[in-house]
């Protein structure tokens, strides 16, 4: 019954409950105090008045019933009545004024919070982006005005995160696409064809089908990390030279001198994740870099947790980009990125992964206009 009334009633009839048990409390006390004290006044014997020049009464006669005289019972009886009457009906009074006060200063205190109600009510995914008013004090109120300006600036953020994940994933498929039907509607067109015309057809139908199904597989990988395992022991300076290793095909023909610096640290983790999430880092710094550059990667540790610091002398990445570059699909250099066969999701699956081992990684320019990736584990 009380969940559906509204706040302000509930305060109402919490006071008048809390008032109506403190008033009979105290009715109750009052009665008792006062029966207490006429049975005292009745018990009490009263002397019979003497006139001027009459004899005081002698011991005899204080002790004589006849001639004393008490109090008549049934006025006691009547006094008490009354006194009770009044004392539940004064009771009442300050009960139902004592709910009623509560219920316009409860309307007044709650005043601001039903202005609050109004303004979230207006709120579409259009205007999230706007502030609400805050109150001029300082209360509960203004907290919670603060906290939603706060979640509605998250959800604009993710709003806009995910219209621009919707654009970049439909041109990202519509482009394979595209060309898969222009070069099927071309071959269409002629009766009879040359086998190498079959070949190429082929070939493109292939490639572009790889090209596919690597952008599902890596739509995929963004979601799928949630249930794997996170408790292997790995050291990281082994797994990172294995990467180097890895790579060392890449670098020398991308003519690119890769060292690593530190000592050996170990962290908990799911292993392959990490590996990928390195390996795409490196591979990056490594893609990206010009030529005779270099890629200094660091292992050290700063207030009790590892970090693996990657810089390059690459592109850079500008200011304001570099809070977007986790967003899946988005590219600093869009041409040079699909000459490398990049869709833009590796950044993506980095940042998932890290955020799965409860790290953060954060990214940087460095004295050379490079980038520097600093992972914290």
């Amino acid at each position: 019954m009380l969940k559906k009334m509204s706040i302000r009633m509930r305060l109402t009839i919490l006071s008048v409950l809390l008032l109506s048990i403190c008033c009979v409390g105290l009715t109750a006390i009052l009665n008792i105090s006062a029966n207490r004290m006429v049975d005292v006044i009745e018990a009490t014997p009263i002397l019979p008045s003497m006139e001027a020049g009459e004899m005081p009464l002698t011991d005899a006669a204080r002790t004589n019933p006849a001639k004393i005289s008490s109090i008549p019972s049934e006025n006691s009886q009547l006094a008490r009545q009354n006194f009770r009457h009044q004392s539940v009906l004064y009771m009442i009074v300050i009960v139902m004024a004592g709910g009623g006060l509560t219920y316009v200063i409860s309307g007044r205190a709650l005043k601001p919070l039903q202005a609050l109600s109004c303004q979230i009510k207006n709120r579409t995914v259009h205007n999230l982006s706007e502030d609400l008013k805050m109150p001029p004090t300082k209360d509960e109120i203004a907290d919670l005005t603060s906290a939603f300006n706060e979640m509605s600036h998250k959800l604009d953020n993710a709003f806009s995160m995910q219209k621009r994940f919707s654009q970049s994933a439909a041109h990202e498929l519509r482009t394979p696409l595209a060309v898969l039907k222009t070069k099927v509607d071309v071959f269409k067109k002629k009766s009879s064809h040359t086998p190498e015309e079959y070949d190429r057809l082929l070939t493109v139908i292939s490639t572009h089908t790889d090209r596919l199904s690597n952008l599902v597989q890596d739509l995929l990988d963004l979601t799928s990390t949630d249930a794997l395992v996170y408790d292997e022991t790995i050291a990281l300076k082994h797994l990172l030279l294995e990467i180097i290793e890895e790579l060392s095909l890449l670098t020398e023909r991308n003519k690119v001198t890769l060292v690593l610096h530190g000592a050996e640290q170990t962290v908990l983790g799911n292993k392959s994740l990490l590996r990928r999430a390195f390996y795409n880092l490196i591979e990056n710094a490594i893609k990206y870099n010009q030529e005779d550059g270099n890629v200094d990667i660091t292992l050290a540790t700063q207030e009790g947790n590892t970090v693996v610091t990657i810089s390059d002398t690459g592109i850079g990445i500008p200011q304001e980009m570099r809070e977007l570059i986790f967003e899946p699909f988005f590219r600093v250099d869009k041409s040079r990125s699909r000459q490398m066969g990049g869709a833009g999701i590796g950044l993506s699956i980095v940042k998932s992964i890290i955020d799965q081992h409860h790290g953060e990684i954060t990214v940087t320019k460095s004295e050379c206009g490079g980038s520097i990736f600093k992972v914290t584990l």
